[in-house]
């Protein structure tokens, strides 16, 4: 299993300055040819030190970190010999190499202790860009091959027509775990791609491959629940997942692949979850509980990484805080008619803010702070100000408040854009258009949540129609708010889905297929809940989302009339 190893350091400690300057030394000379990809000599010089490095390794045996450096040396010498395209990937893992790997050496001097599980996304980042198969986590930990027959013989309702039900769901799958890649709002990406599974497994009867999709969905369960963590590695495992549905369309008498379901049988156990389908997985396939579960992982990971995007996160809360403070300041003075508010206040807090954005790149917003600072220096050394000027100091702030927008939602972009004046202006009406614009997406997902609420209670009341007399309402007002951003296909989505629900309140439903209809309704609410999300986040989603809605509805006898 997965665990601390103890190491013993002296020989790393003693090596330890001559090491580092090796690894400097490598990964200046890789900087120097990633800025001059047509000069193939500081690549040599890097070679020659992961040369050096991997023989360092050889002798001090460190759990983990010879495969890594050997990986790293392999990957540097197929560029060369001109074997592996410099595409961006091979060098990002290239990069990323560099990154981690001093931090592992650091965490290995100082804790005295060795999780190879750590480093093995860079390693499997650089096997990849190598075109080698990855390193599976339970491969590195020796997890023994399980018995997965108890979850084949589990009960469950078939789909009459499951070749295109199953198309249904990988589509469900592959939206979600495309959109894994940008690594925002995970959360909804994941529910995507575990109400696929979740569906599988219940409507695949007595197949062999129920298994794959049930221990899918506890080890996706893990990520919704926080007890799993995604890194490169597990991107990958989810990608097998995709491969294995495709497979399953294609011949359905295929038996799943046995390293597949022993990884996620590993997984399983290390998120150690206590939902159905993990109590299910680890009942039939004799799993045991575990003390170092990948929440202990994750915590040996923060200590070997130190601060991450989220420390970012919360700095520009606290900027956006010093700006609330300035702007009520303005507030007062604006008030006062004698024009004799005390401003020194803002000396400070513009000051403050303005190195903090300096120091992070945002330069032209912290040169706006630096003016504005001088302004409002020569009306406290005048002992009064023109109330109509402060307009114009209410002007920059507003920018700059609009500079961190993007920074508050993990879009981390510290590069200085230089902006003109008028795309100065462009950026503060681009902030507000776009707050409007959330707002009427908030109050939108908002919405298809109450209905997807309204469903399952439907379900859980045993269909009683008082749950569902609202739906339709809730979903015609979501629909005008759509509308009014001019998305007219979502609008079209949301038309069907409100005539589907007048229908279902009119006619009832047929009790021997209520619940997998109502299902396929609300793959077609998560499919527009996931289209509208991504326009929350980038103002754009991909064309394809709402073909599961619109597949869905059409399948209920609804089609989406084309826009």
């Amino acid at each position: 299993m997965t665990d601390i190893i103890a190491i013993n350091v002296t020989s790393l400690k003693v090596i330890r300055g001559e090491l580092n300057v090796t690894l400097e030394h490598a990964a200046r000379h890789f900087e120097t040819y990633v800025s001059e990809r047509n000069n193939i000599a500081p690549l040599k010089e890097t070679l020659h030190s992961l040369t050096d490095l991997t023989g360092i390794f050889k002798l001090l045996q460190l759990p983990g970190t010879l495969d890594f450096v050997e990986s790293m040396l392999e990957l540097t010498q197929a560029i060369i010999a001109g074997n592996i395209k410099q595409n961006d990937f091979v060098l990002s893992a290239l990069s990323h190499a560099y990154v981690g790997l001093p931090c592992y050496i650091e965490y290995l001097a100082d804790t005295e202790q060795a999780v190879p599980a750590l480093i093995l996304p860079f390693t499997n980042e650089l096997r990849t860009a190598l075109r080698k198969p990855i390193v599976l986590e339970s491969q590195l930990n020796d997890f023994q091959t399980v018995a997965v027959e108890g979850l084949t013989q589990a009960s469950a309702n078939a789909v009459d027509d499951l070749k295109g039900f199953t198309a249904r769901q990988r589509q469900m799958f592959q939206l979600g775990l495309i959109g894994l890649l940008r690594e925002e709002n995970l959360e909804l990406k994941i529910q995507l791609m575990h109400r696929a599974m979740l569906r599988m497994a219940s409507s695949v009867g007595g197949s062999d491959s129920r298994a794959v999709w049930r221990m899918s969905e506890a080890v996706l369960e893990g990520f919704l629940a926080g007890d799993l963590n995604l890194n490169f590695t597990r991107k990958r495992v989810l990608s097998l997942i995709d491969a294995a549905l495709r497979q399953f369309h294609t011949d359905d008498s295929v038996p799943a692949n046995r390293d597949l379901l022993t990884e996620l049988a590993f997984l399983t156990q290390l998120a150690a979850g206590t939902t159905p389908a993990a109590q299910e997985v680890f009942s039939q396939c004799a799993l045991s509980r575990i003390t170092f579960t990948d929440k202990k992982l994750s915590r040996e990971r923060d200590i070997m990484q130190g601060p991450n995007a989220e420390t970012i996160v919360t700095m520009v809360a606290a900027l956006r805080d010093e700006l609330s403070q300035t702007k009520e300041v303005l507030e007062i003075a604006a008030q006062d008619a004698s024009g004799s508010t005390d401003l020194s206040p803002l000396l400070g807090l513009f000051q403050r803010t303005g190195d903090i954005l300096s120091v992070v790149g945002l330069t032209s917003a912290s040169n706006v702070l630096s003016e504005l600072k001088q302004q409002v220096a020569t009306w406290v050394a005048a002992g009064n100000y023109d109330r109509d000027q402060l307009l114009d100091v209410a002007d920059g702030l507003l920018y700059v408040e609009s500079s961190l927008t993007s920074l508050s939602r993990l879009d981390l972009d510290f590069i200085d854009k230089n902006e003109t004046p008028e795309s100065k202006m462009a950026l503060m009406a681009k902030s507000q258009l776009d707050e409007a614009q959330r707002i009427v997406l908030k109050e939108a997902l908002a919405g298809i949540l109450l209905a997807k609420k309204d469903i399952s209670s439907f379900v859980e009341s045993n269909f009683d129609m008082i749950h569902i007399a609202n739906i339709a309402e809730t979903l015609i007002s979501v629909r005008g708010g759509v509308s009014v951003l001019k998305l007219d296909r979502a609008a079209a989505v949301l038309k069907s889905c409100a005539a589907f629900i007048e229908n279902l309140k009119a006619k009832g439903l047929a009790s021997q297929n209520a619940e997998n209809v109502l299902e396929t309704m609300a793959d077609a609410l998560i499919s527009l809940e996931y289209y509208l999300s991504e326009l929350e986040l980038h103002h754009v989603a991909p064309p394809n989302v709402l073909e599961v809605a619109e597949k869905s509805l059409a399948a209920l006898g609804f089609p989406v009339q084309a826009v």
